[in-house]
């Protein structure tokens, strides 16, 4: 895998913005077409934002091919896999025959397919490529599997918002598992920066997904609060609802970023105990 040029890095970066530009189209397609309540919202303004949705995730995945052939890696593929097949279930004729679930597995895998251009970000970045920093893992459970349980915690409530925006399943599911998310990531983030406050890529990538998730709870509550005191499709609404959507992006790519500077800079307290009797 080419790590070593820094355009990689850089281009890796612009892709995954213009990935979270292609999930705001589709945030904005979605809250508009909830069920009109009160307040109409003019029926031209829907294609409008389909077009841009459709046209920003095409040349999402022509970045994303660009960015797999010069990367030569296995996840630069994964990366366009991702982005294709969400293609696939965007259109229309896919859609119009299985709304409920072609609608859940294209806003999850939208999330999938950016959370996957980040990881592309973190092994091209500098840090990176200088190799590991070691910590000690004296954690039980390990670090190792607290940061995969953030993953599938916040994969799942990226599902269960899903399926909820698409009326598959009340609110009540998205909202307990909020509180889940929020207080396994505030432990580990804790922990992390007080165990290790110097270390040049833990204590970052801690913050950063802390901030972020705090800020994804308070926009979930505020949209939640919006949706009562407003029609469905009122413009304070479909604001909230858009952030709220586009920060849950934001939270799954910090999510991946923690978890793989975990993993990289992991060492276990067993495995220097063993060395060390050899």
């Amino acid at each position: 895998m080419n790590t070593e040029t820094p355009w990689l890095h850089r281009y890796a970066i612009f892709v995954a913005f213009f990935a979270l530009f292609a999930i705001t189209a589709g945030a904005i397609v979605t809250s508009l077409e909830r069920p009109i309540a009160i307040t109409p919202v003019p029926a031209a303004i829907n294609p409008a934002f389909e077009f841009w949705h459709h046209m920003a995730g095409g040349v999402a995945v022509v970045l994303v091919l660009v960015l797999a052939v010069g990367l030569r890696s296995q996840l630069g593929w994964i990366a366009l896999g991702a982005g294709v097949l969400d293609g696939i279930l965007g259109a229309k004729a896919i859609t119009q025959a299985w709304p409920q679930l072609s609608g859940i597995l294209h806003a999850v895998l939208a999330q999938v397919f950016f959370a996957v251009i980040v990881a592309i970000a973190v092994v091209t970045s500098l840090s990176w490529t200088k190799g590991p920093e070691p910590i000690e893992d004296s954690w039980r459970p390990s670090m190792k599997s607290l940061a995969m349980a953030i993953l599938a915690v916040v994969l799942l409530q990226i599902t269960l918002g899903a399926a909820y925006r698409y009326r598959a399943l009340g609110v009540l599911w998205h909202i307990l598992n909020a509180m889940i998310v929020l207080l396994l990531i505030l432990i580990v983030a804790v922990f992390l920066v007080r165990q290790f406050p110097e270390h040049p890529t833990l204590r970052p990538a801690a913050v950063a997904l802390a901030v972020i998730t705090s800020i994804q709870v308070m926009l979930g509550f505020t949209t939640f609060m919006m949706l009562i005191l407003f029609p469905e499709t009122s413009l304070a609404v479909v604001i909230t609802s858009v952030l709220h959507v586009v920060n849950g992006s934001l939270t799954l790519g910090a999510s991946i970023a923690l978890a793989m500077q975990i993993r990289y800079n992991l060492r276990t307290t067993v495995t220097n105990r063993s060395v060390t009797a050899k």
